[in-house]
């Protein structure tokens, strides 16, 4: 065949058909449940202060957490949003708890900064990262102070790759939201023996009704010990947890000092082999997220059960917290299914996400893993005795005989020092009536 007859019946062909894409309507609805189990002396949110006391002092097992959220793209009907999340029989905790709305309070003015009370931020920030005796070369990288609060921030100090955090419902992006618990409201405690396995359903005047069927539970506590290493140092264990995706471990604390608070210093560790510093790698992660970070060594496998903090990074911090988390499985709910035919348009009503982690925490002092504050001392605290002056809000709290109430008062010192000269702010002046 000629090459232009061959061309003409090329350009006159009729070409291939393809399947049109489905039309995929969002959910009215979304209603997020976030579980976590919280061991020693985690940092995990949503905790009563009674709780965060309890695990604290060694006592009580760990904690169960649990937080609800609806949003909507619907206004509420016949009155204001009103919404309840109906729990199995197994929860312990009667047959429902209120999704509160929660009120907008009016925007405050912030009051103006005193020139005379603020000084440039001083000091340094020490990074480590990686599991390994040893620090590794390179390490630790320094952060000045001074030259990020004049706008220099280093372009490596949150080198590594961005993680991917799915938000839940909020305020922000719904049009009507609801929440357990709410506010400054003292939750009811989850008893220790609760169970979510079971129908979860949720009722209100802004959303269509939600029902699903949960079969996996709060994930099994994390354990965190700590023993000497020939380095030196701490190796970090615990056991493995049944359903757990991946695991990370950070270390954050106030650096050793020998010059006052001209050389305010931070310490901050992670388990991630890429370098890294205040991240999301302890919050929710997606399942895929989860493997993804760990094929970018970022997060570890569900099979590692150690990790050593290498000495060099225990030797400059004065006092702080090893946090840890073991990351679980993520379930998701949608109604109605998804048609099988493409060409019919997938209206979805609502869609659910429950979400799983276990956490743990420790305290470290002088290169030792504290699990609790149970043992070691009486019980002196800080309050003034009878007939004594009210203590002076400028003072730092007095040495205590208490070895836990020390470490407790070096993070809080120190790291709250570094933090603040980081970030810049007030410094808040010492009365030189303090008692030395």
């Amino acid at each position: 065949m000629h090459f232009r007859s061959l061309l003409a019946l090329v350009l006159v062909a009729p070409l291939p058909v393809t399947a049109a894409e489905q039309v995929v309507v969002p959910p009215k609805a979304r209603y997020w449940m976030s579980a976590t189990t919280a061991n020693g002396m985690s940092m995990s949110g949503g905790m009563s202060q009674a709780d965060m006391m309890k695990m604290a002092m060694g006592g009580g097992g760990a904690n169960k957490l649990l937080d609800l959220d609806l949003g909507s793209t619907l206004a509420p009907t016949g009155g204001g949003p009103k919404a309840d999340a109906l729990i199995p029989p197994g929860m312990n905790m009667g047959a429902s708890l209120p999704l509160t709305t929660p009120v907008a309070k009016p925007a405050q003015r912030t009051p103006e900064r005193e020139d005379d009370d603020f000084e440039r931020p001083k000091g340094k920030l020490l990074l480590f990262w990686g599991c390994s005796e040893k620090a590794r070369p390179g390490q630790p990288v320094v952060i000045d102070f001074a030259a990020m609060a004049a706008g220099q921030v280093p372009p490596n100090l949150f080198a590594g790759e961005r993680i991917r955090i799915a938000r839940p419902p909020s305020s922000g992006n719904s049009k009507t939201f609801g929440e357990w618990p709410y506010g400054d409201k003292n939750p009811r405690s989850i008893p220790a023996n609760a169970s979510l396995i079971g129908n979860q359903r949720v009722e209100g005047n802004y959303s269509p009704p939600i029902s699903f069927e949960l079969t996996q539970d709060w994930l099994a506590p994390l354990t965190l010990s700590g023993r000497g290493n020939g380095a030196g140092g701490q190796t970090l264990a615990w056991n493995a947890v049944p359903a757990a995706t991946g695991y990370a471990a950070t270390m954050m604390g106030g650096g050793k000092s020998t010059s006052g608070e001209d050389s305010t210093t931070m310490v901050f560790w992670s388990s991630s082999d890429v370098q890294t510093f205040i991240s999301g790698l302890t919050d929710y992660l997606a399942p895929a997220e989860v493997q993804r970070l760990i094929g970018k060594k970022m997060l570890m496998p569900p099979s590692q059960t150690q990790c050593a903090i290498p000495v060099e990074a225990l030797k400059a911090v004065d006092g702080g917290m090893v946090s840890m988390v073991a990351h679980g499985p993520e379930i998701n709910h949608v109604s109605p299914p998804r048609p099988a035919d493409p060409k019919v348009p997938w209206v979805q009503d609502w869609v659910s996400r429950t979400r799983f982690r276990s956490t743990a925490g420790a305290m470290l002092a002088d290169g030792e893993l504290m699990t609790s504050m149970g043992g070691g001392g009486g019980g002196g605290g800080h309050a003034a005795a009878s007939g004594s002056p009210a203590p002076n809000a400028n003072c730092p709290p007095p040495a205590s005989a208490n070895p836990a109430e020390a470490v407790g008062g070096a993070i809080g010192g120190s790291l709250g020092s570094a933090m603040g000269s980081m970030f810049g702010g007030k410094k808040k002046k010492v009365d030189p009536n303090c008692p030395q």
